[in-house]
């Protein structure tokens, strides 16, 4: 289906890139600092001595001379209520890219004089086109450049610093997540980057003046933080895996125990549970110390269930003919049994419990299912 003309995407898009520069620099925030949304222009943060003003800007195409995104920030920074003195740098963050012919290459190099000369450069050539004039860019110019504006106009270009060809939305995003939530299990680190997304955004701190502090994200962070990795009850969410391929586990030891009791319908099935609860381990289990001896606590009660049943199912067990059926019940009731609890978590999901009673069958040579007649 094609997208309407009217397709808000690309200016919503230009909105969570906003944001999402937001977090990067509320992450950044030392004692005492301060992020501003939406107070003095995109993004704002104050420090001692050296704050910054972040314009950011989320475009495809390439920046060009007369480029709006240049000259309209430019024109904001020079207007009177916006207070200069109170930055030490102005930021044009931008996703365009600078060609090496454009005017804008090496900008950050020049000094005052030579920025200016620039700003001046653009201006007269444009002034000498003949045709397919944008009366808003003329305007824009002129503004930017008029005489009574000079003197601004220099300490403006002091500070200013172009931040092209920078991330992109989804880069932005994944470069958060790598460096600021590495130590939440890594399953759960998109649900934190988007929670804390969210608390960016939230009515209640749009409300504060959209003011983030360093002492309320901290806290902010630490409570969802440890909420995340060790004090939910509820069970980490089952690892998306697809196309998986069972012929590869077809030689695995918890397989051939399975085929000790001819149970070939439930081979499918076990490989599934094996490669998930593996997985999950992986991902999610082994980053947190609790939990992980919260596993081994689990698996040993796994282990005994299983030895305590088996006995019990071998004092059935009386014949060769009766061997496979009982031996292929004892697999289906262990299958169906519950094991009490796992760290702090209400249930345990099923996948798990069987994929922990294959794991103990590839590792255990002992653990099997076949079982012995009763003498």
């Amino acid at each position: 289906m094609a997208k309407q003309s009217n397709n808000s995407t690309p200016t919503i898009k230009g909105f969570i890139y906003q944001f999402l520069v937001a977090l990067g620099k509320c992450f950044q925030l030392q004692e005492g600092e301060t992020v501003y949304v939406e107070t003095f222009g995109d993004i704002s943060v104050l420090r001692e001595g050296n704050s910054e003003q972040i314009e950011s800007k989320f475009y495809k195409n390439d920046l060009t001379d007369t480029d709006h995104n240049v000259w309209k920030t430019l024109n904001n920074w020079l207007k009177d209520e916006f207070p200069l003195d109170s930055f030490s740098s102005l930021v044009l963050l931008t996703t365009q890219k600078v060609k090496s012919t454009n005017v804008w290459f090496g900008w950050n190099d020049k000094n005052i004089a030579n920025k200016l000369i620039t700003l001046k450069g653009v201006a007269d050539k444009y002034s000498r086109k003949k045709s397919n004039k944008d009366p808003k860019t003329e305007k824009l110019l002129k503004s930017v450049l008029d005489e009574s504006k000079l003197e601004r106009l220099k300490i403006v270009l002091q500070k200013f610093v172009i931040d092209n060809n920078a991330l992109n939305d989804v880069q932005c995003y994944n470069s958060i997540k790598e460096i600021y939530a590495k130590t939440i299990p890594t399953i759960r680190q998109d649900e934190f980057i988007r929670s804390m997304l969210g608390y960016v955004v939230t009515p209640k701190t749009i409300n504060n003046n959209w003011a983030i502090t360093y002492e309320e994200f901290t806290k902010e962070v630490n409570i969802l933080a440890q909420s995340l990795i060790d004090t939910t009850t509820q069970f980490p969410s089952k690892v998306k895996l697809q196309n998986i391929k069972h012929e590869e586990y077809h030689e695995n030891e918890f397989v051939n125990k399975i085929r000790e009791i001819e149970y070939e319908d439930a081979v499918l099935d076990a490989i599934s549970d094996y490669v998930q609860t593996k997985e999950l381990i992986i991902k999610e289990i082994v980053t947190s110390k609790k939990i992980s001896e919260s596993l081994g606590e689990y698996e040993e009660s796994v282990n005994k269930r299983h030895g305590v049943e088996y006995r019990k199912a071998c004092r059935n067990c009386s014949s060769d003919e009766q061997k496979i059926l009982h031996s292929q019940n004892f697999y289906d009731g262990m299958m169906a049994s519950e094991e009490g609890t796992f760290h702090i978590y209400n249930s345990v999901p099923r996948y798990f419990h069987n994929g922990m009673l294959h794991l103990l069958a590839e590792e255990n040579k002992d653990f099997i299912w076949l079982l012995k007649l009763k003498i």
